[in-house]
């Protein structure tokens, strides 16, 4: 071949295989194939060169590249934040009665704990501006977000009360993050009346939740609250407790196991949803580092969740958590996956999302961040606020974030499946491409890792 085909090879125990960038497809090969595949250092041998042709033929091994990174939707930014804003995130406190060990505004390079709140004439102007600007949503999602948002139960339920009225017609939902300590029969009746799921965070058992999840006047764990506050709920309000969910952020430096049978034998946690975070050591004191314990646990759990989808273990002996992980991983690793034809000549990788449509957050001083996982103090990051509205030009900054490795995303074969956005390459408020191309490696080899995951089970299903 003239000019090298955009593929990547790999093979497994059971097979060969290349994956299409152009068409976006995992491709069977036998091994001479494969083999010149992997070189193509010297012209093919008659045989492999009549499965190239045939391969060529079915649309594969197109030598295409992307000529420039510009996302899909660069020249709808306008029509998205002006009529189409999915869901709103109200930071209606930054005070909090907790001090967690591994929070950004604990530790780290966000703004600190503070006793700024919302007003509440500032919460009714954001609701205005989300009404004039989700038009084209079929229904309105409102969250709070703190600091602790029940500290600001009396705003959050003017919020909703005027919420409802002007979006009435329209299907509203409202979502609260908390740490589970502060629900009283008030806030209980009002979360459960007006359609409100809840995401509270917990790290796992006692002993692991109360080393990091402390109050913050005394210093004292605060497991024993939160599980006195959810047995409570689920006993006498079951139907709001199904609509609760839980967030672990897993400390790699204890063992996997307590957090897996934490959600799988305590009869307060089975069957609810659960999604992990690892703790990310950028902000707490101690350098966090995976244990040998921790890494060979998880291991575990993972063949066990593998085995239980091919039907080789029983399902209820693995882990829900890991479970959750694993299935949440392969359905969006299959919707990424859809069939193309050919790569566009403009395009981006698949990391960042439309700045401010998905989850626009809002502080308490009205500024617009893209969501609740950047760093709200960040220049970068500030796409806008209550009083001028969107500034499309940082937010078309935050979309195109691909421009600034554009060299290699345009060479990279995982540019599909890339993760990126603009949150890890955010620099003290600029935009480092340099940060930015030090995750590559590891973006690559998540992505390999969840095609092979897929490639597995496909042979493993039609093979056993």
């Amino acid at each position: 071949m003239e000019n090298k085909p955009f593929i990547h090879t790999m093979k497994t125990p059971y097979g060969y295989y290349f994956f299409d960038v152009n068409t976006n497809q995992i491709v069977g090969v036998d091994e001479q194939v494969y083999k010149y595949l992997e070189t193509m250092d010297s012209p093919p041998e008659p045989q492999v060169e009549k499965a190239l042709t045939a391969l060529k033929s079915q649309g594969y091994l197109s030598d295409k590249h992307p000529k420039k990174m510009i996302h899909s939707e660069n020249d709808f930014l306008e029509y998205h934040l002006n009529e189409n804003i999915e869901h709103i995130t109200l930071q209606v406190t930054q005070e909090c009665n907790f001090r967690c060990s591994y929070c950004n505004y604990t530790i780290g390079n966000q703004r600190s704990h503070s006793l700024q709140k919302m007003s509440l004439e500032m919460a009714i102007a954001v609701i205005d501006f989300y009404f004039t600007h989700s038009k084209n949503q079929k229904k309105a999602v409102i969250g709070f977000y703190g600091g602790e948002p029940l500290l600001e139960f009396d705003l959050i339920k003017n919020i909703v009360q005027y919420a409802e009225k002007i979006f009435e017609g329209k299907d509203i939902l409202f979502a609260v993050t908390t740490n589970g300590s502060l629900f009283n029969t008030e806030n209980i009746n009002f979360l459960s009346k007006h359609n409100f799921t809840i995401m509270i965070s917990i790290d796992g058992i006692p002993e692991i939740h109360d080393k990091s999840r402390k109050f913050a006047k005394t210093g004292e764990g605060t497991y024993h609250v939160i599980e006195k506050n959810l047995k409570r709920i689920k006993n006498e309000n079951p139907a709001l407790f199904e609509k609760f969910s839980f967030n672990a952020v897993i400390d790699p430096r204890n063992g996997y196991d307590e957090l897996a049978d934490m959600f799988n034998k305590d009869e307060l946690f089975i069957g609810t949803s659960v999604r992990t975070a690892i703790m990310e050591d950028s902000f707490t004191i101690e350098k966090v580092t995976e244990s040998d314990e921790y890494s060979v646990e998880k291991s575990i759990h993972e063949v066990k969740v593998y085995l239980s989808l091919l039907g080789k273990y029983p399902d209820h002996k693995v882990s829900a958590v890991m479970k959750s992980d694993i299935i949440n991983t392969l359905k969006n690793k299959k919707m990424a996956m859809k069939k193309q034809k050919i790569l566009p000549d403009n395009m981006s990788h698949n990391g960042p999302c439309i700045p401010g449509q998905k989850r626009l957050f809002i502080t308490v001083n009205g500024n617009f961040i893209p969501c609740e996982k950047v760093n709200e103090i960040s220049e970068a990051m500030c796409i806008g606020n209550i009083y001028d509205g969107f500034d499309y030009e940082k937010a078309r900054k935050l979309l195109n974030v691909a421009q600034l490795t554009e060299e290699r995303c345009i060479n990279c074969w995982a540019v599909l499946h890339c993760t990126q956005c603009a949150r890890i390459c955010d620099n003290d408020g600029k935009l480092s491409s340099a940060l930015k191309a030090s995750m590559c490696k590891n973006t690559r080899r998540s992505a390999e890792e969840s095609i092979r995951n897929l490639i597995m089970l496909k042979e493993l299903k039609n093979d056993i």
